[in-house]
């Protein structure tokens, strides 16, 4: 349990892992205020606890009224939904950042094109959903008004799903591209310029020491073939793997833009479900860095 908390306050103090646990909290509200029938389970089992104080149970029914929950819940959704919006106020400039790097790089492949839409686009749509942020905090000051308001927060939807759309695509592509450059072994032998590095070092261990016989050279050699192949096996698994969960968590954004414009018939619950997913799936990649730091 120590061991944990040392990343999770890395985790809660980084800005970034900071609006994911908001985005999940404002996920499982979602959810829950979308099917009633849970909401009200919840609540009565939560309520038949007894106190933290006491070890009997309360000895009247609890009153449950799920229609003042729920509508508590939603104002609740309304301001983490503020919240998360004012932390990624200026994230934009750092998506035209990548997309210039990406712009600027010599090795241009399909990825790299697909990354520079996915970042501009991405950056597009922070720039709108930052210039809309005073006409949804209900303080009295607007720039664009409501109606104009929602029509831009619209634009910035499609926005969204434009880079999802392309981020998956070129995560797509870099995925196919690894499997298509794996070095793929004829026989169980190994690796065609690992086997040769393999034998000049069992040279080499020949040639130092003599007294050695040849089959301690050739195991060796053998050994050292064998770390070469699990090293490279372990960084294609966690490329390749990294990958995946971005691939994966962009395909479930998807789902949120494209219900918000009306182009897929979602229930409310099954957004919010792969709201949920999406920020477990997205949300590991700033724990494991908050894990390595600590």
């Amino acid at each position: 349990m120590a061991g944990m908390l040392e990343p999770f306050v890395a985790f809660g103090t980084d800005i970034v892992g900071l609006e994911r646990l908001l985005r999940l909290l404002q996920a499982i509200l979602l959810v829950l205020t979308s099917y009633p029938s849970l909401l009200s389970n919840i609540l009565t089992f939560l309520l038949l606890l007894p106190p933290f104080y006491s070890s009997s149970p309360p000895s009247s029914p609890p009153v449950i009224d799920v229609v003042s929950t729920a509508t508590s819940l939603l104002q609740l959704q309304t301001q983490l939904n503020l919240a998360r919006r004012t932390i990624r106020l200026f994230w934009f400039l750092g998506s035209f950042q990548s997309s210039w790097a990406l712009l600027g790089s010599r090795a241009k492949g399909i990825d790299s094109w697909l990354g520079v839409l996915a970042h501009s686009a991405h950056g597009m749509f922070g720039l709108v959903e930052s210039a809309t942020l005073l006409d949804l905090v209900d303080g009295g000051v607007t720039l664009f008004g409501p109606v104009e308001a929602v029509r831009l927060d619209e634009e910035a939807q499609m926005l969204w799903l434009v880079a999802l759309y392309a981020s998956a695509l070129g995560s797509g592509a870099k995925i196919l591209g690894m499997l298509a450059y794996r070095p793929v072994p004829p026989t169980g032998d190994g690796f065609g310029a690992a086997l040769d590095d393999c034998q000049d070092a069992a040279a080499e261990g020949e040639a130092k020491e003599g007294k050695e016989d040849k089959a301690e050279a050739e195991e060796r050699a053998r050994k050292h073939k064998e770390q070469q192949r699990r090293v490279w096996a372990d960084e294609f698994n966690a490329k390749a793997g990294a990958l995946g969960s971005k691939l994966l968590a962009d395909l479930l954004d998807m789902v949120i833009p494209a219900s918000r414009l009306g182009w897929l018939k979602v229930d409310g619950g099954l957004v919010g479900i792969a709201m949920v997913c999406s920020t477990v799936l997205s949300g590991k990649t700033v724990w494991d860095r908050c894990r390595q730091t600590t």
